[in-house]
């Protein structure tokens, strides 16, 4: 038997229970129902819940285990009105005693065994992902959302309207909100240095990132997302970005994880050094030479350019890094003098940076990419040692 202290909760569908229960707990007695193709008649499709995204898995199992892990919104569960007894806490206007038991059928239906006699609606990654928490961490308690004896119709209409209902944030407006965020992380890194970059009236991106994936009131020409900076710049600091912001919150960010190799994460010595600086002048520095090289290719917002938009820019960043450690045997400041150099050699010219040569999308900024590279670093792309 499990017991929960819950309110009541009365809303257009029905009535319903709010209450927390300790994750290991919950895990006892939860189930899913994933919507497939029945296994018993060809053509039939059962279930309401999605399939489990091994990749949210992953990430999830690693967030639970951080030391600022939070789930704030509400795991919705429904439970056979056969498992339940309700009843008054006295001394406690409003709040019940809601016991959840195995049901064994005594009135011809077919029994419930305990660990299944709660159903999942809604988080059931999130569920999934507790189940991999260190228990010497302690107890994570989960809020929980109980309907009571609803059939499947009605589970299906709440996990629609919970998840088709809602809308996605903007990643660019959550990478904003790193603005009011006490401690260092990649992530903060990033976005400080994006909009630094931004604000520079005399740099390559001056109004030219719409800081909350939007459009700027007053301003034109902005073509870039503030996520898609960010995210360009994120593959070259460390690694595992969530666990470092857990590191600086003890004020271990300054030590490297197993087998760092700048190489390959060319900004992650700065990032240890709280150098943003360095990483701020490498960024300016080469899109400097790029606008030089390609002045109104880059400069133009027209429709049909694709240099300053997110073909261009995911292109121009992967080879950043070849560029980088072309003309670096340690980490340094490169100079805009330095990539010019390397820009030389490419022999694109800035008329054809349009989508018709280059499609929106991966297909585009890899094309660019390996053209940039074949020119520039024709070593490099004929020993097939490309950096990732």
């Amino acid at each position: 038997m499990t017991v929960i202290n819950v309110l009541r909760v009365a809303q257009p569908i029905g009535e319903f229970y709010i209450g927390a229960i300790d994750s290991r707990a919950l895990l006892e007695i939860t189930t899913v129902d994933v919507r497939n193709f029945s296994l018993g008649n060809a053509g039939e499709i059962d279930g309401i819940q999605r399939e489990l995204s091994r990749t949210r898995l992953r990430d999830l199992s690693q967030y639970v285990n951080l030391d600022y892990a939070t789930f704030p919104t509400s795991v919705i569960l429904a439970i056979d009105s056969r498992c339940v007894d309700l009843s008054d806490i006295p001394g406690c206007q409003g709040l019940k005693r809601l016991e959840i038991s195995s049901y064994d059928g005594e009135d011809g239906g077919k029994p419930i065994p305990l660990e299944a006699s709660a159903f999942v609606i809604d988080g059931q990654h999130r569920l999934a992902g507790l189940a991999n928490r260190d228990d010497s961490k302690g107890p994570f308690d989960v809020n929980v959302s109980i309907f009571v004896g609803a059939d499947i119709s009605d589970q299906a209409e709440i996990f629609s309207r919970v998840n088709l209902a809602q809308t996605k944030v903007n990643k660019s407006l959550t990478y904003d909100l790193l603005d009011y965020a006490r401690d260092k992380s990649p992530y903060k890194v990033a976005h400080d240095i994006v909009v630094a970059l931004n604000a520079d009236e005399r740099g390559p991106f001056y109004r030219k990132i719409k800081r909350l994936g939007v459009r700027t009131p007053g301003v034109d020409g902005e073509t870039l997302a503030q996520a898609t900076v960010v995210e360009g710049l994120l593959r070259y600091l460390p690694q595992n970005q969530e666990k470092e912001r857990t590191k600086s919150i003890f004020g271990r960010s300054r030590f490297t994880e197993p087998n760092e190799d700048w190489r390959q994460r060319i900004f992650a010595k700065f990032y240890r050094d709280d150098d943003s600086l360095s990483i701020y002048m490498n960024v300016s520095n080469f899109f400097e030479a790029v606008s030089d090289k390609w002045g109104d290719a880059w400069t133009s917002p027209g429709e049909g350019q694709i240099l300053p938009r997110t073909t261009g820019y995911n292109a121009l960043i992967r080879f950043m890094k070849d560029a980088y450690l072309s003309v670096v045997s340690e980490p340094r400041i490169v100079e805009k003098e330095e990539f010019a150099a390397i820009l030389e050699l490419v022999n694109i010219d800035g008329a054809d940076l349009n989508k018709d040569n280059y499609l929106p999308g991966s297909a585009g900024a890899g094309k660019l990419y390996g053209q940039l590279v074949q020119q520039a670093l024709p070593s490099k792309y004929s020993q097939g040692t490309l950096f990732d």
